[in-house]
């Protein structure tokens, strides 16, 4: 594998930046760049995942000409987003503080953002929700059959929500607290790491902050500001707990097929893979699937 420093100096014209790893993120590997004054984040992804970060290179840039704060791929010498024989991109660094959306505060400035996203993102009543995540949730994902509750949940979920005409958008698809970064000075929030970015339910975005905040219960000022601002018709809300349980499967899938594929991306342990199986096990169950 090539060199990043010598990647970055032969298609960036950067000879001289200084890389620093850093840590986080189960997808990739990431480094900090500095250059004349200037900072980048420095993403690789394993080959399989490349496609992904090009559409979402897409998608980050779309939207920071739109005016939101996205942390886009910076072009190579040559005009690409990505440096695809690679798997690389370098992308512009967001300053601020990643949330943890503990506050009502952070929530809005999360629900705001994610809201201004699929307002901007042309949303429009979507086909069945039969057509999405369908290589995620899926019976046929390497690592699913050795789980017979987690297939069983798939069947139960798609059975569920598949029939759904609901409003979609551009989504983020894994809109975690630590993905919204606050700049405290100029009181902006960005939204990072699109890979993976694609059309689909914007209930599916909202089920996966809910997700990540700890429920609704402990999401309420999120929900709030979401169903006030959001794009979607009137009473879509009322399906959040069926695109909740979409969500936790599509988790049980990930983790599965990380599992069979001993996939420690992201410098993370296999019993790190295992809690997360297990956690999407436990949030099916609490949503009334059977698990056992």
């Amino acid at each position: 594998m090539t060199d990043t420093c010598e990647l970055l100096h032969q298609f960036w014209g950067m000879p001289d930046a200084e890389v620093k790893p850093l840590g986080g993120g189960m997808n990739s590997e990431t480094w900090l760049v500095e250059h004349q004054g200037s900072t980048y984040v420095a993403k690789r992804v394993p080959p399989s995942a490349v496609a992904d970060l090009v559409a979402g290179g897409e998608v980050a840039a779309t939207l920071a000409r739109a005016g939101f704060v996205t942390g886009p791929p910076v072009p190579t010498r040559d005009g690409r987003l990505v440096l695809v024989e690679h798997a690389l991109a370098l992308l512009e660094h967001v300053p601020g503080r990643e949330l943890d959306g503990e506050s009502d505060e952070e929530q809005r400035w999360i629900a705001e953002t994610l809201a201004g996203v699929h307002t901007a993102g042309m949303p429009e009543l979507g086909s069945r929700t039969a057509t999405f995540q369908a290589d995620w949730l899926s019976l046929r994902l390497p690592g699913v059959d050795a789980h017979a509750w987690l297939g069983r949940a798939i069947e139960g979920v798609r059975a569920e929500t598949d029939p759904m005409a609901v409003t979609w958008s551009v989504l983020h698809t894994d809109p975690a607290p630590e993905a919204f970064v606050h700049d405290d000075i100029t009181g902006v929030t960005g939204l990072i790491d699109w890979a993976g970015a694609k059309r689909g339910p914007v209930l599916y975005d909202v089920a996966s902050a809910v997700m990540y905040l700890g429920g609704p219960v402990r999401a309420r000022a999120f929900l709030m500001i979401y169903e006030a601002l959001g794009p979607q018709v009137a009473g879509e809300l009322q399906l959040l707990d069926a695109f909740r349980r979409f969500r936790w499967a599509v988790q049980g899938a990930y983790f599965a097929w990380r599992l069979a594929a001993h996939d420690l991306t992201g410098g993370v342990e296999q019993a790190d893979n295992e809690r997360g199986l297990a956690n999407a096990r436990c949030g099916l169950d609490d949503l009334g699937l059977d698990v056992t």
